[in-house]
């Protein structure tokens, strides 16, 4: 055996010492699993398109993002979900559109006072109405000009609101001055601080002749006004007295993920969420994903977006087209009082609180999110059916919403059914174990040469790598494998060795099956 060191040449006499911090066992990585959000931001945020940007606060996530915008929406849900989240922050491509708006109007006099509120996805925004009655000391009471000043008010001085709110106003002359001022009409106009078209919940109609197009939103923003005090009324066109429910004009402009996927490509974050789930985007994203996964980049990601959908076959469907490892879909049905994009952040931040990769998710709770009405829980047929189109279902549990089981979207092979990379815990578990090999490789053959010696040496300490996961249960069965592990030099390269590496992936417990026999 040949000795060497890195100490330099000297002729002065004495004892020498370096340290080589590689000898002995390293231990296994960490299994730190980043977060990126992509999304958008408000008027008020400075976030530069397509820069990843690491925030280590909320105050500092709000100067970038914007109190109220997508992008701050998410990065609250993925902190109410895990606090610990690693978070970085992406703004996509500014959309070329317009903001989706809300407008009703409030008429009369207060006659005794309350208040009168607009209410958004279940968050309320309230401002009181007071009167000149024995209830209270105002001199006047509030007609409808000043009551929409006052709600408008609110909804401005409260930043976390998704949108920003105008009391509309006229131009009055009066007769005896004939002095004009600008006096409230009642009429209350909100602005969603974000573009696009996937922001309000509805049924839109746009267009008109060949151009006509239909289209529903699910899964963003639904606005409920509403008085509860005597004399002021609510109406508008877009009023609808059955439910006290606000009819959007959609936005225009759609999400391109596309451009800040590239930016974000050189630098590995674990999990990546969209606050988008349509069928273009979603393949920007298995683009990504299966580029950095590649075996010259190494960079093992999993994606994530949500949907409300009305059927499990519908989401299904969205699910089935993909057909992708990396790729995750979540579904709640129908309705609930959350944003697709702050479920998909709260179920990234649950997924990157798993560092043991191969540990189910069944059941986990995704804190800090709104749970759907008892009518709107996917029933068991239907979360088979979202189970076997690979979709996540989300249901209520013990008033938490849910992780039914976390799979990915792949579920064919060939076009046959395939469940080998169906559990997320799979791919994770390769992902991880890559990670483990190239940095012991790293650590120990970094600017080695190939001694005869070298193939057994190399062999050795990947099985001892595989023998450490399989200490940890994320791989078993190494023993077994042991002729499998094969390591040699290439005969057409010259500096290039080869290794074989088995991965029995030691699979997540989902199910349990019981039969139980009756004795008298």
């Amino acid at each position: 055996m040949n000795l060497s060191n890195n100490i330099p040449e000297t002729k002065i006499p004495g004892s020498y010492t370096e340290f080589n911090y590689y000898a002995g066992p390293n231990g296994l990585p960490a299994n730190i699993q980043k977060v990126l959000l992509i999304g958008d931001k408000s008027s008020a945020g400075s976030l530069a398109v397509n820069k990843p940007t690491a925030v280590s606060s909320e105050q500092e996530a709000i100067s970038l993002a914007g109190a109220g915008s997508v992008l701050m929406q998410m990065y609250k849900a993925a902190k109410k979900a895990w606090k610990y989240a690693q978070i970085t922050l992406l703004r996509h491509a500014e959309v070329t559109g317009s903001a989706a708006t809300w407008a009703f109007t409030f008429a009369g006099t207060a006659t005794k006072p309350g208040k009168v509120s607009v209410i958004c996805n279940g968050v309320e925004y309230a401002a009181g109405v007071k009167t000149d009655n024995l209830d209270t000391v105002a001199v006047d009471p509030d007609d409808c000009g000043k009551v929409a000043v006052n709600l408008a008010e609110v909804i401005n001085n409260t930043p976390d609101a998704p949108f920003t709110a105008v009391a509309t106003t006229e131009e009055v002359t009066d007769q005896t001055t004939h002095e004009t001022s600008n006096v409230a009409t009642g009429e209350v106009v909100l602005t969603a601080k974000c573009k696009g078209e996937y922001v309000a919940n509805g049924t839109f109609t746009t267009g008109s002749g060949s151009s006509e197009r239909t289209f529903t939103v699910r899964g963003g923003l639904s606005v409920y006004v509403k008085s509860e005090a005597a004399g002021i009324t609510v109406g508008g066109d877009s009023y609808v007295v059955s439910d006290g429910s606000v009819k959007a004009s959609p936005g225009v402009g759609d999400v391109d993920l596309a451009t800040a996927l590239a930016a974000a490509f050189p630098e590995r974050y674990h999990i990546i969420v969209s606050p988008v789930n349509d069928a273009t985007n979603l393949g920007y994203l298995r683009e990504h994903l299966d580029s950095a996964a590649a075996p010259l980049e190494q960079r093992g990601q999993r994606a994530i977006c949500a949907m409300v959908s009305a059927t499990a076959s519908s989401a299904a469907s969205v699910a089935i087209a993909k057909n992708y490892e990396r790729l995750h879909i979540a579904a709640v049905k129908n309705k609930i009082n959350a944003t697709v994009w702050e479920i998909a952040a709260g179920l990234g931040a649950i997924f990157a609180s798993n560092s043991k990769p191969n540990i189910p998710m069944n059941g986990v709770a995704i804190p800090g999110l709104a749970i759907p009405d008892v009518e709107d829980k996917w029933s068991g047929d239907e979360q088979d059916t979202l189970l076997n189109g690979g979709v996540i279902p989300l249901v209520e549990e013990d008033s938490m919403l849910c992780i039914v089981r976390a799979v990915t979207t792949r579920t064919k092979n060939s076009g046959a059914e395939w469940n080998k990379l169906n559990d997320t815990g799979v791919i994770a578990s390769l992902d991880y174990f890559r990670d483990c090999i190239l940095a012991m490789h790293k650590s120990k053959y970094k600017n080695k040469v190939i001694h005869a010696f070298l193939a057994d040496a190399l062999n050795e300490d990947n099985k001892a790598v595989a023998s450490d996961l399989e200490d940890e249960q994320i791989l078993r069965y190494i023993d077994d494998y042991a002729d499998q592990f094969i390591t040699q030099e290439s005969k057409n390269v010259p500096g290039r060795m080869l290794c074989q590496i088995p991965a029995p992936v030691v699979p997540g417990l989902n199910q349990i099956y019981n039969t139980i026999d009756l004795y008298l």
